[in-house]
């Protein structure tokens, strides 16, 4: 009875143990949470009573196997494709896009944002008072703020829809703008860059505080942190101004036409253009770190995260870069492309991604929705497995008591979410 008890103990001190682990994973890495809600099981990690002590060394063993298989997906996997039509009247595309566990919201060529359902993608509202194509939008827990050609900013409430406040300041299409920190940064066809306060529980609180100055031609996008303001132009060029001071620092030069797109984060920029390039920069220094070539038209989005890029262009399809290898001289530029997606029928206007999946918009007035998480079901084996084994006293006198704990895996990666947008100036007579 003694030996009974004390490899009962064992067993649920080690379960105890497993159940740890994947709980310390899902706080610090957020593949796992993120794996944790598609796939179900993140809430039996919080109900350890209903589940016995076997049931975490299997779970643990499952979701590793599933990030594996998924990460492969993205090699070579055929991903699960879902698509919206917009159904856009009058003027078709869609210009941008944002989502997350619930929802996308996206702005379009025919004046409106719309909010879908991302498991149902139903469209759920829409909101109008822009009188010109939504070209650039993000939003957080409280509010919507889209930019048009009618150059104009809106701030929405992001529940209700209601429209709360109007900014006027450039006096051409808003192509761009970015917030976070108490800060809004706007660029516009008309070359300039504001440099907005968000301070305050309102969005009636938001005033300019700063004009940038110093492009030659529409400023298409731009990106920031506590550090720096980064924006591209048509003018060929990328510039660096401090977010603090609002002070010019540099300029990035190499592209030979026009920039579309680009995101900052760390030390690296990413940037895509007309010459059908991708560069990659070190921003404190300024150089060009690599050069990555490909598509067959103006690169028109590019996100990355610490393992890959995305890009979209208007050829139509989508490109996955391997960000390692681009960033080692040594790895030859045919093997830095992981894959090639070719499934929408025109330009491809905006994307985002993460560990599992691209959300990308076009001109074809569509969303499309690439799951890269494998179709096997890795989970609905395990509580089965369980019950059986507790019909056996045998079953807890065989348990190996003496378990090795695993090292972390390679599979877990952050993903750097901001929403970035477009050139509607490209666009807008196309």
């Amino acid at each position: 009875i003694l030996k009974y008890t004390l490899l009962i103990i064992a067993v649920n001190v080690l379960g105890h143990l497993w159940r740890k682990l994947i709980i310390r994973n899902i706080g610090s890495k957020e593949i796992w949470a993120r794996l944790g809600k598609r796939r179900g099981w993140i809430n039996h990690v919080y109900k350890s009573v209903e589940f016995g002590p076997y049931y975490f060394k299997k779970l643990y063993t499952k979701i590793v196997q599933d990030l594996k298989m998924s990460n492969e997906m993205w090699g070579s996997g055929k991903p699960n494709l879902r698509k919206i039509d917009c159904a856009s009247h009058d003027s078709k595309g869609v210009y941008c896009l944002q989502y997350d566990d619930r929802k996308i919201i996206s702005g379009l060529r025919d004046n409106t944002i719309k909010v879908w359902d991302i498991d149902t993608l139903k469209n759920t509202m829409t909101l109008t008072g822009h009188t010109g194509s939504v070209l650039c939008m993000q939003y957080d827990e409280r509010i919507i703020v889209t930019g048009s050609s009618d150059a104009c900013i809106r701030i929405w409430d992001v529940k209700t829809g209601e429209h709360l406040q109007m900014l006027i300041h450039h006096c051409d299409a808003v192509l761009h703008l970015r917030f976070q920190n108490g800060i809004m940064v706007s660029c516009s066809k008309d070359r300039t860059i504001a440099v907005w306060s968000m301070n305050g529980t309102s969005p009636q609180n938001i005033v300019m505080k700063h004009v940038l100055v110093g492009h030659r031609a529409a400023v298409n996008v731009v990106d920031f942190d506590e550090k720096y303001i980064v924006s591209a132009s048509g003018d060929r060029t990328i510039r660096v101004w401090s977010t603090q001071q609002c002070e010019f620092v540099r300029t990035l030069s190499g592209h030979t036409r026009g920039i579309a797109c680009l995101q900052y984060h760390g030390n690296l920029v990413v940037s895509g253009s007309s010459d059908c390039s991708i560069k990659l920069w070190d921003i404190e220094v300024g150089a060009i770190l690599r050069t990555l070539e490909g598509h067959e038209e103006l690169v028109r989005c590019i996100r990355f995260d610490s393992r890959r890029i995305v890009s979209g262009a208007y050829d139509g399809k989508i490109k996955v870069w391997d960000l390692e290898a681009a960033l080692d001289p040594r790895v030859p530029l045919g093997n830095i492309c992981i894959r090639t997606i070719s499934e929408h029928k025109g330009r491809v206007f905006r994307l985002q991604f993460d560990e599992f999946q691209i959300v990308s918009s076009s001109h074809d007035d569509t969303i499309v929705i690439f799951d890269f998480l494998s179709p096997h079901d890795y989970y609905s084996d395990i509580q089965a497995n369980i019950d059986q084994s507790y019909q056996s006293m045998d079953a807890i006198s065989d348990y190996e008591v003496e378990e090795t704990f695993p090292a972390e895996h390679v599979y877990f990666n952050a993903t750097f979410h901001s929403s970035s947008s477009s050139i509607g100036s490209l666009d807008e007579h196309s």
